[in-house]
Order: structure tokens, then C-alpha cells, then sequence
């Protein structure tokens, strides 16, 4: 036995020297028989949620991340029925656990603007919102968001307290979609974390392309109605119609634009389809006059360009993609 290591006598009062403490274990991935049973928990909760049994839904999420910690879908789906249940803190540590765990996560960016806008922190989710509509310009509730943290900030700075509107208060997020093991999820969690398929889930990003949804249609008299509005967020002061025109004007030609200060933002009418989408392709994320734009496509019949083709993610034990 070493000396440092001699066990003193019995009564003879010497310290007993503390073992060196050894180095922390990686954590070990969770065994085949865990996954599987955590999916089928997650595939419950989606259930759970889709009924509005959010309580029920937070509990199966639970347990399905003791077995599969790593697995940041789960959390993604707990952040939203938390989020549903008005327990924003709660909401906001999930998402930023997921995006812990998956940097870059749109859907995590979303619930964590989600989580800020429940806590009232209008400015920190807007900037959330806006960094993902960077990130992923086909995020058309996103976009949404985005008007609705700014209306409410700028209602936050009336001392009179002008009402925002109801639209952007009151906008719907699709609730978990059926055939989970099938179908990509929008708003909510990510219905492709619960597996329980032998089919292989399609993408977690894969998405029809965002439409203007929820919008009023235009009446036939309206001058935009046979034009492809194109919406442009972070306006400042610096940006008029005539810097709008000089930026936008070589894409195609341009029936009117629209200024509105208020909401820092505007809507620049083109006369053809493929001119608004050659525009929204090139600017977004441009920077003009020192603001970086965001662009959105808002006729209602008007697809968004869906993002660039990114490469198919591996097969993971349970059908989850990596």
C-alpha cells in the first residue's frame, strides 16, 4: 500500500487523507430498449397534447428525456405544452436546453421566442424571431411572431396603451399534426422524435412552402390585388420609398410600395411572381442603408421559395434522424 494511501489505526486520531476524486464520466448513450421506450412515451404525449391534455403530455416528455436525455426534440415538445400552460420560465430553459444540445434549431428558436413573448421580454423575443427568419426565411410563423413582438413593444411604449391587433395576438399555431411518424411538425414539437414507425420520418425541416396564411384576402378592387407583395422587415428611419425603389427596383418592375414606420416595416408590390421571389431570394439578409432586412412573401396564393436542399440526415436507432 502506498505511504498517501496508509490507512491510520484505529482511535490513533491521525486524518484520514481524502481519496482523489475521480474524473466525470461521460454520460453513456441510452441503450436500444431506452429509446424505444422513450418514443413511445413522446408518441403519447403528442397524443396527450393533441387532445389538450398538456399536464398529461409534460409528464410522458418527462420521463422520456430521464431515458434519452440527449434527445433535444423532447424538449422542444415539452417547451410547447409548457408554454400552453402558461409556465414560460419553464418553457424558456427546455428550449434553450434544446438548443444546447442543437445549435441552430429553428423549431428550439421558435419556442424560445415563444417562451420570451409568454414573460413579456418583447424585445429579446423579437430579436429571437428575427435571427430565425435569418436563418430560415420560409418561416412564415416566424414572421408572424415577429409583427406581434413589435406591435406589442410599441403598445408597451404608448402611454395612452393603443390595442394591437387582434390578428397578431390572436394568431393560430397548428397543433401537433396526426400521423406523427409520417409527417413533419410545424410550431409544435417535433412529431419525427417519436419514431414508432417502420417508416423513416421525413425531415424535421421538410415543409410545404409558407403561404401568407391567416391574412384577409384582398377585395378584387384592392390595388395589390394582382400584384406579389413582398414583406420588408427592420425598416428604419434611413430606408424611404425611394431607397426601396433603388434597392428592390432591379428585380423587376414595382407597382407601389408601402411605408409603414409604425411597425418598422413595408411591402414593396411587384407585378410578377418570379420578380418578388428573384427579390426574396437576393435580399434576405441584405443590408441596406445599416439595416439587415427581413423578407417575407405575402400573396396569398404566393409560395415562399422553400430553403436551399440540405443533405438527408442519417438513420438513428428508432427511426430519428440525426
Amino acid at each position: 500500500m502506498e505511504p498517501s494511501r496508509k490507512v491510520p489505526q484505529k482511535g490513533s486520531g491521525d486524518p484520514v487523507e481524502t481519496p482523489v476524486s475521480p474524473q466525470p464520466l461521460q454520460p453513456k448513450p441510452p441503450s436500444p430498449s431506452s429509446i424505444e421506450q422513450s418514443l413511445a412515451l413522446a408518441g403519447h404525449g403528442i397524443e396527450a397534447a393533441q387532445m389538450g391534455e398538456h399536464t398529461e403530455a409534460v409528464w410522458a416528455f418527462t420521463v422520456a428525456l430521464e431515458l434519452n436525455p440527449q434527445e433535444h426534440r423532447f424538449l422542444g415538445n415539452r417547451s410547447y405544452c409548457l408554454e400552453k400552460l402558461g409556465r414560460y420560465e419553464e418553457a424558456l430553459a427546455d428550449a434553450e436546453a434544446a438548443l444546447a444540445l442543437r445549435p441552430g434549431w429553428p423549431k428550439g428558436s421558435f419556442r424560445k421566442g415563444k417562451a420570451l413573448r409568454g414573460l413579456k421580454r418583447y424585445a429579446e423575443a423579437a430579436r429571437t424571431f428575427e435571427e430565425l427568419l435569418l436563418q430560415d426565411g420560409a418561416y412564415a410563423e416566424a414572421a408572424t411572431q415577429l409583427e406581434a413582438c413589435r406591435a406589442l413593444l410599441q403598445q408597451c411604449s404608448l402611454p395612452s396603451g393603443v390595442p394591437v391587433s387582434s390578428f397578431l395576438l390572436k394568431a393560430k399555431e397548428p397543433v401537433f399534426l396526426p400521423g406523427w411518424a409520417t409527417k413533419s411538425c410545424q410550431d409544435t414539437g417535433d412529431t419525427s422524435a417519436t419514431g414508432g414507425s417502420s417508416r423513416t420520418p421525413t425531415r424535421d425541416l421538410e415543409r410545404k412552402p409558407a403561404v401568407a396564411s391567416g391574412h384577409p384576402t384582398l377585395p378584387p378592387s384592392h390595388p395589390a390585388r394582382d400584384c406579389f407583395p413582398l414583406w420588408v422587415g427592420n425598416i428604419t428611419s434611413h430606408i424611404n420609398e425611394k431607397v426601396l425603389r433603388r434597392a428592390f427596383g432591379r428585380f423587376g418592375e414595382i407597382r407601389s410600395v408601402r411605408l409603414l414606420p409604425g411597425r418598422h416595416c413595408a411591402f414593396i408590390n411587384f407585378s410578377g411572381k418570379a420578380e418578388a421571389e428573384e427579390a426574396f431570394r437576393a435580399m434576405q439578409g441584405a443590408t441596406v442603408e445599416g439595416s439587415k432586412l427581413l423578407l417575407q412573401l405575402k400573396h396569398p396564393v404566393h409560395a415562399t421559395p422553400a430553403p436551399l436542399p440540405r443533405a438527408k440526415g442519417r438513420a438513428t436507432p428508432g427511426g430519428l434522424l440525426s
